[in-house]
């Protein structure tokens, strides 16, 4: 049933001055209430400012491929940069702010700056090996638990407790713009539902986080 507003408060004020973890009750309010209150957009300046700054790691990203003489091992494309700004924008959001700041931008950089460099060092792709066109590193064999526990991380980040339901192949598609391996992201998505962390809906076809 609806959760009991004091309680709530109780929560929220426990948190802010002791810290710990939200409650569950308290955490879909807050996201209730940032959904309602909350559209941050990119100003002009700061999509400036993640443009340039995405060009940046992308190109070194080709300089360095091109100095070790391999194949490029990250799928340049434009999702990833529309993924940035989606990050950018929901780093905000969880701020209850209107308006994405550098720190918005600098954090999104940083995770798209990590896990680019993490596949990069994976290995080379094949382009469409997963998600009709994003480049993605066929499985030869089975992912490790460190890559299935990455990929759970992602879901975990991207599928917020108390958000409907997405398509699932939208989120395989962000993953690998991101740099992900979304063979691998797909894998682990298989495990948390059968941990019973994620609710599959219409054949598999839409997912949510319930846990």
């Amino acid at each position: 049933g609806e959760a009991d507003p004091d309680s709530v408060a109780e929560d929220a004020a426990r948190v802010a001055v002791m810290g710990g973890e939200l409650q569950i009750a308290t955490m879909k309010k807050y996201i209730q209430y940032a959904r309602k209150t909350c559209s941050p957009r990119l100003s002009e300046d700061a999509g400036e400012v993640l443009t340039s700054s995405y060009v940046k790691i992308r190109d070194g990203v080709r300089r360095s491929n091109l100095e070790s003489g391999g194949s490029p091992a990250i799928p340049i494309t434009v999702r990833q940069l529309e993924a940035l700004i989606r990050i950018s924008e929901s780093l905000a959001k969880m701020r209850l702010s209107n308006d994405v700041h550098g720190q918005d931008i600098t954090e999104a950089l940083r995770l798209f700056q990590v896990s680019t460099m993490a596949a990069n060092n994976h290995g080379n792709t094949t382009p469409g090996a997963a998600t009709g066109g994003i480049g993605a590193t066929p499985l030869t064999s089975a992912p490790s638990p460190e890559e299935i526990t990455r990929a759970e991380l992602f879901l975990r980040s991207r599928l917020v407790v108390g958000n409907p339901l997405v398509n699932k192949q939208r989120v395989l598609e962000e993953s690998a713009a991101l740099g992900y391996n979304a063979l691998v992201v797909a894998r682990a998505c298989c495990v948390m539902v059968a941990k019973g962390e994620i609710q599959e809906r219409n054949s598999g076809r839409l997912i949510k986080r319930i846990l």
